[in-house]
This record gives C-alpha cells, structure tokens and sequence, in this order.
C-alpha cells in the first residue's frame, strides 16, 4: 500500500514551529534585556548609596578635623599658650597649624571682632590626606560660666548613635532630661523613653523621636556648643590627693572621698563610696561594675578623661562622666546595660546596649571645666565645605 504524505501539512507546521521558536527566542531575549536593565539600575543606585555615605562619611571627617583647630584655638586663649593674647594685643592676629592622623589644619584667631570688645573672630582650615577641604568660622566672646554642657542627661560633641532600648529622665523639677549631639542623633531602635520634660538639640537632624517629647522641644539645626577644656596642669595643682601610676579601686579605696583626685595613670574602680569629689585621670577610667552611694542627694563623684571612660558590664552609676581631648577624640562607652544617676558629657558617647540615663547636678560646687573660669565660649558658628 503506497503511503500518502500530506507535504503540505506538514510544511505549515514546520513553519509554526518555527514561528513559535522564535517567539520564545524574542520573548527570552526581551527577559534578558530588562533583566540586564534592571540588575544595572540595581548596581547603579548600590553604588549611589555607596558613594553617598562615602561622601557623608568624608564630610564628618573634614568637619572634625577643622572642628579640632577650633579647639586647639579656644584651649590657647584659655591658658594663654604660645604668648597668644600677647600677640593678639600687638597685632590683632594669630595664626598656626599643626597635623593629626586625619590631614593638616591652619588656623587663625582675630581680636576684636568687627571693632567689639572681648570678641574675636576664628577660622580653622582643614585639609585632609585625600584633600577633602572644609572651613569652619565662629565668632567667639569672653564668658563667664560656660557650664551648658552639663545642663542635660547627655551631652555628645560628635554625631551620635543609640543602640537598643534605654531613657533619659529629668530631676525632680523636670530639668535635664535632654539630649544634646554636636552631629545628627540617630536612634537604632524605638524602644528609648523620654519625658514631656525633654527636649531634642542636633546641629544635624534626628531619625526618629520620642513619643513622650513634643514637637516644639525638637531643635534641629542649632549651633554648636563647645566643651570646656579640661585644664589637667590645673587640677594636678589643686588637687587634694595625687597618685602617680595606674589605681585600682574598691569599696574600701572610696570612703570620705573630697576635693579633686588626680590620677598620672589609668582608674579601674568597683564599689560604694562616700563623700563628693572629681577624680581626674590621664588616662582611661574604666568602670568595672557598681559605683554608688548610699546618699546619692549629697553624695557625688565626677569621672573625668581626656582619653576615655568606659562602663564595663551591667552597672550602676551615681555620678557625672566627661571625658574630653581637643586634640584626639575622647570616648565614652558602655558595653552593657547601664544605668546613670548623673550625667554623660563626652566627645563621643557608644553604647552596645541599654543606656538609662536620671539627671541629677549633686555635683554642683565642684571644679568642673569651664564652671568659675573664665574663657572663650562661641556665639556663632559657620561650616563651609570647600
């Protein structure tokens, strides 16, 4: 039997075959073309992202470094270093530089400012090692009393990062329950408590706040405010006690504690105490567990560090920590869940677990920095990026 091929047939589905083939083709190589369209517009904004904090990251870095001529400018017309108010009486200007880790910095102070007494103009140029350049212009005055630091729960002169849950609170009158950050403040979380007592101060801006806080105690933008100096020829000269080489304190190293308590060395100290000092270290003060008394209204400690305090574990404080360096940052970090009846004033402030923070100022009276000294303190303050 001769078989019959139905040719036609079977060229028309050769045909749609085909047809289809290259449908599937098209359809796969539109796929790929978005798919490379959208995988490059994924690396191009992971990229932006990546230069942008790049970006951020090189301004903070030019903005500290000039921030540290104004520093170094302000320590100088307070202790009168380097013959500068002689200098500024026989010329109207001074000028010097000096180099950090980071880049170069020059800067220039002008006395008086436009003609006004005890004014003065400063002007800190910075330039760091990969030639980021920023200037910063602050006209300053001579002041009396230049304690606002220690008006709030925390005072931080850099930007600054809460990590999980933890508060700040006021005293008993409703004062100091604020938190002030010479940098944007950024809360890793929402469990931090505040009161309606307390307010917000960023020179940069906040992610997130408070529910408790209301909106006109939200102050974004502000100017910054300097910390005093900590003067240590100063505290050496009047302290009550002084100890050369690193201390390690106990309950029983801290009964009747007085006056000012300096330190050539590092502090590790633990216990209760009794009495109302500031002890003064050169080095780092570390906090290795409770440090309270048992009269916290009259009793009271300041913790103070040009290099660093740290809060070692889960502790108690009763006291004021301020840790400050015009040249190096000084830090302050707590490493577990700590709880302050006192105050933090630092030049950076960390925490890798809960902060809580009650305001109390018991240590009024003592030679804090900047409190019954006089010194430049700004009153205006101008941050170009160049």
């Amino acid at each position: 039997m001769r078989r019959i091929t139905n040719w036609g047939f079977i060229r028309n589905s050769h045909r749609r075959l085909v047809t289809r083939r290259g449908s599937v083709f098209l359809l796969a190589m539109v796929a790929l073309i978005t798919l490379l369209l959208l995988g490059s517009s994924l690396v191009q904004t992971a990229v932006q992202g990546l230069s942008w904090a790049s970006n951020d990251r090189r301004q903070v870095e030019v903005f500290s470094l000039a921030e540290s001529g104004i520093d170094m400018a302000i320590t100088k017309l307070y202790e009168d270093y380097d013959d500068i108010n002689a200098t500024l009486i026989a010329s109207g200007t001074y000028s010097d530089s000096f180099s950090l880790t980071q880049g170069t910095v020059n800067y220039t102070v002008t006395a008086p400012y436009a003609g006004i007494a005890e004014s003065c103009l400063i002007v800190a140029d910075a330039t760091t090692w990969a030639g980021h350049q920023a200037r910063i212009r602050v006209v300053a005055a001579y002041q009396s009393d230049t304690s606002r630091v220690f008006e709030g729960a925390i005072f931080c002169d850099s930007p600054l990062t809460l990590n999980g849950a933890g508060g700040v609170y006021p005293d008993a009158d409703g004062e100091g329950g604020d938190i002030y950050a010479n940098g944007d403040i950024y809360f890793n979380g929402t469990d931090f408590t505040m009161t309606a007592d307390g307010s917000i101060y960023t020179t940069g801006t906040t992610n997130w706040v408070p529910d408790e806080v209301p909106a006109t105690h939200v102050h974004e933008g502000v100017a910054p405010l300097v910390m005093p100096v900590i003067d240590i020829d100063y505290y050496q000269s009047i302290a009550t006690t002084t100890f050369n080489g690193n201390q390690n304190w106990s309950s029983a190293d801290m009964q009747g504690l007085s006056g000012v308590i300096f330190v050539k060395g590092n502090v590790m100290l633990a216990g209760s105490y009794t009495g109302q000092a500031v002890i003064v270290a050169t080095k780092t003060i570390t906090v290795a567990g409770d440090v309270t008394t048992a009269s916290p209204d009259t009793d009271t400690l300041v913790l103070m560090s040009p290099k660093a305090v740290k809060l070692v574990g889960n502790s108690t404080i009763h006291g004021l920590i301020y840790a400050h360096s015009v040249i190096d940052d000084a830090s302050t970090t707590a490493s577990g869940n700590t709880t302050i009846y006192g105050a933090v004033v630092s030049d950076m402030v960390g925490t890798n677990g809960s902060i809580e923070i009650h305001y109390r100022d018991v240590w009024k009276g003592l030679p804090l920095p900047g409190i019954g000294k006089t010194q430049w303190a700004p009153v205006s303050w101008q941050v170009l990026y160049l």
